[in-house]
């Protein structure tokens, strides 16, 4: 069956060539067939040979979609406030104009699409840590590796112009994707020695005292304020050999690497910002938090205690508002529980509350993203003033840090997560991140301390002990 569908990308590429020739505009061929299960993770490694600097995977929370973008048949980067309506644009225009017909059978995680993310401030003076990463940057890949389930799907994406060689495009393709599929034992990770540096400590805190003024002020009601650490490793930090262990140690969390030359942004985040599948969009509010027991008696009171916390479940409920707002300014119908439960992740545990409209279909997937970013989880409240005050108070350059990351493909559906629980690995060298709720009662030592268990996730992944 791969043998006769490769055939039929041959057909494609034939009558795309006689497209581009009368319209002279390139096209868009996308591919699909069905290929024996293998490991995504060994997509993502056999792909650094083919196309290094320049691969993409994410995996839902579930466990149930996971995505290998390699190689970048398109790019699409765009600096400024307009960036979800720009990319909403350019992606239409190929999609309507561009994109040959694509006949198959639609399959939801296949077929072609956009994988990458947004900055959290665009407004934000830019440091050289972020180079390459825009304000938006998605990549339509060349080749795209889909594990739904147990069915495995492989997306070919090639532009075809007026005079394109279509056998050597065609062959490079089929070999291509031959060298993505052989089977290989996953690398066992490293031990490396990471020494930490903080960047001003002291003076996160007394922006947490300095913030805590301003809420009680009234200025304000809410306000995340987020740090940096820097990991040195004694040997360079490798993204797949991060995300094995990311995905062995976070198996409830978006897993997610996007690379961008020789740096790579890699996290695993407990929260998603928004799904949309077939008629359903469905928002996640993750906020408030208390670390995991060293017992099954201590996690069951420490989570009964942040269940009754009164600064926890005011900072939820901020982000449960918000995002039912949000989206009832584009559906009228929302869903939500009455109470939250509890996510449990593996040092860290959450209040979450699941939002829901059941009647999505008309409404374009990134304006709702735009909409819902930043919530109160990861900006503050109100949101335009609190991101005023991150921009003004904190040292560090967020870039893609708490900002959205995910997929959007041509039937206008996908996922976004909050790219929290997250580092940008360069060379021997990883930023990592983490961030707090400040309210009115917030203590800074305690903040800070919190920071110490959400950084913990990513300090564990890279694969070493630190010095």
């Amino acid at each position: 069956m791969a043998v006769v569908k490769q055939h039929e990308l041959l057909e494609r590429l034939e009558r795309a060539k006689q497209k581009a020739q009368m319209t002279r505009n390139k096209i868009l061929v996308s591919h699909r067939i069905q290929v024996d299960t293998i490991d995504p993770l060994v997509v993502f490694k056999n792909g650094s040979s083919l196309y290094k600097g320049e691969r993409s995977f994410w995996s839902d929370s579930n466990g149930k979609l996971s995505l290998v973008g390699i190689g970048e048949a398109l790019r699409l980067d765009v600096d400024g406030e307009d960036r979800f309506s720009e990319i909403k644009k350019q992606w239409k225009e190929i999609v309507d104009h561009q994109l040959d017909d694509y006949d198959t059978t639609y399959v939801y995680g296949t077929g072609p699409m956009l994988l990458g993310g947004f900055s959290f401030d665009t407004l934000k003076d830019k440091t050289p840590l972020w180079t390459n990463y825009a304000d938006a940057s998605f990549v339509l890949p060349v080749h795209m590796f889909s594990l739904i389930d147990d069915n495995a799907y492989l997306t070919t994406n090639l532009l075809v112009s007026a005079d394109s060689d279509i056998q050597t495009l065609f062959e490079k393709g089929v070999r291509e994707n031959a060298e993505l599929l052989k089977k290989c034992a996953l690398d066992q990770t490293v031990n490396r020695c990471l020494s930490l540096t903080e960047i001003d400590p002291e003076q996160w805190k007394e922006t947490v005292v300095k913030t805590t003024s301003m809420i009680n002020e009234g200025q304000v009601d809410k306000v995340v304020l987020a740090r940096e650490v820097i990991a040195q490793s004694d040997s360079e930090i490798s993204a797949f050999e991060t995300l094995i262990n990311l995905r062995d140690q976070q198996p409830n969390s978006f897993i997610f690497a996007f690379e961008r030359g020789h740096k790579c942004f890699v996290g695993a985040s407990p929260e998603r910002l928004v799904r949309k599948q077939e008629d359903k969009l469905l928002s996640t509010c993750l906020a408030g938090s208390i670390k995991r027991g060293t017992h099954h008696e201590e996690d069951e009171r420490l989570g009964k205690e942040l269940l009754s916390d009164d600064k926890n479940r005011e900072e939820h409920d901020y982000v449960v508002q918000m995002i039912r707002g949000a989206l009832e300014e584009v559906a009228g119908s929302v869903n939500v529980p009455d109470q939250p439960s509890l996510y449990k992740g593996r040092d860290i545990q959450h209040l979450f509350t699941p939002v829901e409209v059941k009647k999505a279909t008309d409404i374009p997937f990134l304006d709702v993203v735009g909409r819902l970013h930043p919530t109160p989880a990861l900006g503050g409240l109100p949101q335009l003033r609190s991101v005023e005050i991150i921009r003004e108070q904190e040292r560090l350059d967020r870039g893609w840090y708490s900002a959205p990351i995910g997929w959007i493909d041509h039937f206008d559906q996908g996922e976004f997560a909050v790219a929290i629980r997250s580092g940008l690995i360069s060379d021997n060298y990883a930023s990592l991140f983490a961030g707090c709720g400040i309210v009115g009662d917030s203590d800074p030592e305690s903040e800070y301390e919190e920071t110490l268990i959400k950084l913990k996730p990513m300090l564990t992944a890279l694969g070493g002990s630190t010095a």
